[in-house]
């Protein structure tokens, strides 16, 4: 007896026999049956058949609970799941592995592939929780291999710190040309968006001679340039310039070391201009010239001092312009125009720590940093105001937009659209047009319901056409009697103003268009308003109010002998200048600038007068003897009356002015007061509109 419990416990020590299954008639042993499943339901994951895997891992788990496959088959079943989309189905799987699985192999995976779920989900949180789950079960060559997908994940999960320590891991371990250049833009991404303690942390812990450090040196390096510390900026430069010498961070090093050296001999009387004096703005740049010339001195032969430089319309000239500027000494740079030079030059001039008065329309510009203002409307400025006027001081609340398919068409459009109070306000029609068309009755039929299509959904247009169709024999009167019938049906107006944000020319051959399809623009026009009531015999007939950009500032849109002019009656746009404005400080530029050129100056040359007036204006009162000084006077500014409006700089460098408010009457385009009584009457609200759903 003793010795047969003997054998027996050797037995359950040992593991007792192997436990078989019956397969195909066959038995077969437990875990290679398992197995035999599992790689089926792997090759067909693989093969991207994911409805069979997800069926065959759930079989290794029904029948094969107990073995070892079963483990990888619950990570692999979360898995598919989320590759299929069922995120919230993966999520419950994979962490319901987690809890009960804890001392699984495969902890690490689906930790991993948790995290990356609830990022999709929106989780960063929980994400963040799951992937430091992961990376704790890894060995440091496990994080290595990882460090690409572990710094996306960090980078969604608002973890700019931890993204970047392995976003340069993953650069250093990336094997071919290709792959590092790929490695080194995530990396630089994931550096701009880390704090700069993290930065700081992050140069000290890496190798000198790691392709990681460089980088991450350079930014530390223009975050203590931007906060003053320029000793230790000029320090940390030289040191990236002893491990590289070429290359967009060797630029970017001796760039730092132009700024500290350039900041040293500042020329307090030394204004910088730069403007495309060559190229495709070459024109435009002639005339700011002309306009610069009556705020300062070209010739130098005044305190205030200029030097001009050519951006040539290009960013990279943009950037080197002002490069020279400082190490020429320029205490404030003014300028450029176009987007891209605009944006290179600001990028340039706060690496330096050179104040800039940019004229770019570019989007975002003066995020760039604290030494970059803004003397410029924007679109989206204007967009905005426009929405807002047209809703608090008009009443409207439903909106329609026309627009062409263009960069600045899609734009001021989003920002236009952006501004309607989404309680209270609405686009209800919208339609957009190619940018070059001539022939615009198709797209605002569409605008209105107009269509064939349109007329036909409509239940008494159909039962019309039906009769016509069914009495009248004839084809030619047929189609003469629907002709009649379509021009008899009515608009639909669900809309109290429409937007159409393109240039005077087109607006020309729009407006007429939209008079053709009966809807009624000229709302401030009585006598007008009462020859459609007689014709229409409604009481209830009201106009859609037009609204516009700057673009419409042309004499050529009220031009009575092109024939438009009577179809944008009661328009309402804004413009950043307006030449005919009786404010006085823009009177006596305009007189000015007539008298010496000839010519009505337009809204780049009074921005261009305005900001070289402003420098001159803080040089001259101020006295700045530092580039600091100068970015602080410009900050401080209180108010200087110019061409463009009474002009303050704003917490984020932008010029705070009131913008021209313009509304068209009888041909002539005129200036009007926002904070007054409006123009043209309020709008009412589209269902009392005639031919409004």
């Amino acid at each position: 007896m003793k010795r047969i419990l003997l054998v027996a416990a050797l037995l359950a020590a040992c593991g007792g026999p192997a436990r078989t299954v019956i397969v195909n008639g066959r038995e077969v042993n437990y875990d290679d049956a398992a197995n035999d499943v599992l790689r089926r339901g792997k090759q067909a994951q693989d093969a991207g058949r994911n409805d069979e895997a997800l069926r065959t891992y759930r079989e290794v788990i029904a029948r094969f609970g107990d073995s070892s496959a079963a483990d990888e088959a619950r990570f692999r079943e979360g898995q598919t799941l989320a590759r299929m989309g069922k995120l919230q189905d993966a999520q419950v799987k994979l962490s319901d592995f987690l809890e009960k699985r804890p001392n699984s192999a495969f902890k690490k995976d689906a930790a991993l592939e948790l995290s990356s779920v609830q990022t999709k989900l929106g989780n960063p949180q929980a994400a963040a929780e799951a992937m430091k789950t992961a990376i704790s079960q890894m060995s440091d060559a496990e994080k290595q291999q990882q460090a690409r997908s572990i710094a996306e994940t960090y980078a969604k999960t608002g973890d700019p710190g931890e993204a970047a320590k392995f976003a340069a891991r993953a650069l250093e371990a990336a094997q071919t040309p290709e792959e590092r250049a790929a490695r080194l833009v995530d990396y630089q991404n994931a550096l701009q968006a880390a704090p700069g303690a993290m930065i700081a942390q992050l140069v000290a812990d890496l190798d000198r001679r790691s392709p990681a450090w460089p980088p991450a040196a350079l930014r530390l390096a223009r975050l203590q340039l931007h906060t003053g510390d320029r000793a230790h900026a000029d320090e940390l430069a030289r040191q990236i310039l002893s491990e590289v010498n070429t290359g967009p961070v060797a630029e970017g090093a001796q760039s730092i070391q132009l700024a500290v050296s350039s900041g040293a001999a500042v020329k307090p009387n030394l204004i910088g201009i730069v403007l495309p004096l060559s190229g495709e703005y070459k024109a435009l740049s002639d005339l700011m010239m002309n306009a610069v010339a009556l705020a300062v001195d070209l010739q130098n032969r005044s305190g205030v001092q200029v030097s001009i430089k050519d951006s040539k319309g290009e960013p990279d000239a943009a950037a080197q312009a002002v490069e020279d500027l400082a190490r020429e000494g320029a205490i404030a740079i003014l300028g450029p125009i176009a987007l891209a030079e605009g944006q290179a030059a600001a990028v340039r001039a706060q690496q330096l720590g050179i104040p800039i008065v940019s004229l770019s329309r570019a989007e975002g510009l003066t995020q760039v940093g604290e030494y970059v203002f803004r003397d410029m409307s924007t679109n989206s400025a204007q967009a905005r105001a426009v929405a807002q006027y047209a809703q608090k001081k008009l009443g409207a609340r439903s909106f329609g937009i026309l627009q062409p398919d263009s960069p600045y068409g899609d734009e001021v459009t989003r920002f236009f659209w952006d501004a309607l109070d989404g309680a209270s306000a609405a686009v209800t029609a919208y339609e957009h047009y190619p940018q070059r068309t001539t022939t615009f009755k198709p797209f605002i039929q569409r605008l209105v319901g107009r269509t064939q299509e349109d007329l036909d959904e409509r239940k008494e247009f159909s039962d019309e056409a039906q009769k016509i169709a069914q009495q009248i024999s004839s084809p030619y009167q047929r189609r003469k009697a629907l002709q009649a019938l379509r021009n008899q049906s009515a608009p639909v107006v669900d809309f109290d103003a429409l937007f159409i944000p393109d240039s005077a020319r087109t607006v020309r051959l729009i407006a007429p268009a939209i008079a053709s399809e009966d809807v009624i623009t000229s709302g401030c026009d009585q006598r007008e308003l009462e020859v459609v009531r007689k014709t229409t015999k409604s009481d209830k007939v009201r106009a859609v109010q037009l609204l516009g950009t700057n673009l419409w500032d042309n004499p050529d849109l009220v031009d009575e002998r092109v024939g438009a002019a009577k179809y944008v009656q009661c328009a309402i746009f804004v413009d950043s200048f307006f030449a005919q404005s009786q404010r006085r400080a823009t009177r006596k530029f305009v007189d000015d600038y007539d008298a010496a050129y000839h010519r009505a100056p337009g809204f780049l040359e009074a921005h261009a007068y305005d900001g070289a007036a402003i420098l001159r204006k803080i040089i001259e009162e101020r006295r700045p003897q530092t580039r600091e000084d100068m970015r602080n006077a410009l900050a401080g500014m209180k108010s200087f009356d110019g061409a463009t409006g009474d002009t303050v700089f704003g917490r984020d460098r932008e010029a705070q002015k009131p913008l021209f408010w313009l509304w068209i009457n009888r041909g002539n385009i005129l200036e009007f007061d926002p904070e007054g009584p409006p123009p043209v009457p309020p709008v009412i609200s589209a269902d009392a509109r005639t031919g409004s759903r």
